[in-house]
């Protein structure tokens, strides 16, 4: 029996663990990450760190500082923080990306931190994220990144994995996000609560890298550890073009020999690999989706969507650059009108305003729809409905 990518790229990362076998799920190892990144939590990390008694940073090229969480917060405080942080990173010669440089997991994977086949842990939740570059991207606790800092490694048990097969092509106007909502809302019985999920089949080749992120991203949300895509020619692209911006500026954290490799033998799991479960999902049945109210494992389709006091769905566009959509079960979206024409009929709340079917106007001008006060007419909408109308 094969290995899935998790097992496999967990055991080309192992310290201590099983030995003269092939690990499996459920196995306890002792890791070595490539990397590890913490963002503003980096100064209680540093506490567990100083606690432990570690004189400094064993290997500073594997963590990561990125601060991007609470970067609008100028109290004297936070920058005493994140002076703290910054001076302890100038200590260790730890890489430290000061707060405006981006949001942490993507500075890891534009930087090129995150690469095929690699272990990579971040201390916060979304770090499954990297799974999108073909490595393997998992969340780790405070105390665990204090102790990767202080030795390099970190215990971990190897979790199940769940393959999600995609086939087909998104729709136009659906996205990633809207692909992660869907299997949230669909698998919500802990279906991968604690597992790691592998996307495979064709339809992850018409997914761009920008939507293999998102999905990965939030695969927390879907309570998944891990969440892989399989490295191909979009994240090549990607590699190759962020290779260059780091060899302009003189930096080198991949090699061409690397990119040559991934290109021709990329990190996948074997072709008998065995999966706790196996999912289905045909990306042109994905349709643009909102989730909740308080949770992603609430989804409906946008199409199905009907606002209290809203008899009509129309698209309103503003000038030629934005459309508001106001969205009703069984109308269609292809009905474009200006802002000066008619987007609903029926009354919200004390406001009437105007409509246009099949262009036949109906006029009650007690409200308007004027460019001008298209945002008194969004605030009585919200009133009436309790929604927003979805820009």
């Amino acid at each position: 029996m094969g290995q899935t990518i998790v097992e496999k790229i967990a055991q080309s990362h192992m310290t201590d663990g099983p030995q003269g076998r092939d690990l499996r799920a459920g196995d306890f190892l002792t890791i070595r990450p490539r990397h590890i990144l913490t963002h503003d939590n980096t100064a209680p990390v540093m506490k567990k760190f100083k606690s432990i008694g570690a004189p400094r940073v064993a290997d500073p090229r594997q963590p990561v500082f990125v601060l991007d969480h609470d970067i609008q917060n100028r109290s004297e405080e936070n920058l005493a923080k994140y002076r703290a942080i910054e001076a302890f990173a100038g200590e260790n010669g730890v890489d430290f990306y000061p707060a405006g440089s981006g949001i942490g997991h993507q500075v890891m994977c534009e930087q090129l931190y995150v690469v095929p086949g690699s272990f990579v842990v971040g201390s916060d939740s979304h770090s499954n994220m990297y799974g999108a570059m073909g490595a393997v991207g998992t969340p780790v606790v405070r105390t665990d990144a204090a102790a990767v800092w202080a030795t390099e490694e970190f215990w971990w048990q190897i979790p199940r994995t769940v393959q999600v097969v995609l086939e087909g092509a998104l729709p136009e106007g659906a996205s990633g996000k809207d692909v992660i909502l869907a299997l949230c809302g669909l698998y919500n019985q802990g279906e991968v609560l604690n597992a790691a999920v592998e996307f495979a089949g064709p339809g992850v080749g018409a997914l761009s890298l920008d939507e293999r992120m998102s999905i990965a991203n939030m695969t927390t949300e879907w309570g998944a550890l891990v969440g892989w895509f399989p490295a191909d020619a979009a994240t090549l692209r990607f590699i190759r073009a962020r290779k260059e911006v780091l060899d302009r500026q003189g930096i080198e954290r991949v090699s061409d020999e690397e990119i040559g490799r991934w290109e021709s033998d990329p990190p996948r799991p074997d072709p008998d690999a065995a999966y706790s479960a196996r999912i289905t999902l045909d990306l042109s049945e994905v349709t643009p989706t909102i989730s909740g109210p308080d949770t992603v494992q609430v989804m409906t389709p946008l199409a199905d969507v009907c606002l209290p006091g809203i008899t009509r769905a129309l698209v309103i566009r503003l000038g030629r650059e934005r459309g508001i959509p106001v969205v009703e079960k069984n109308v269609s979206m292809t009905e474009v009108y200006t802002a000066d024409e008619v987007f609903t009929s029926g009354t919200m709340g004390e406001l009437t305003v105007v409509t246009e079917v099949d262009g036949r106007r109906i006029v009650n001008r007690s409200g308007t729809s004027r460019t001008t006060e298209l945002q008194d007419l969004h605030a009585a909408h919200v009133r009436a409905t309790g929604y927003p109308i979805p820009w």
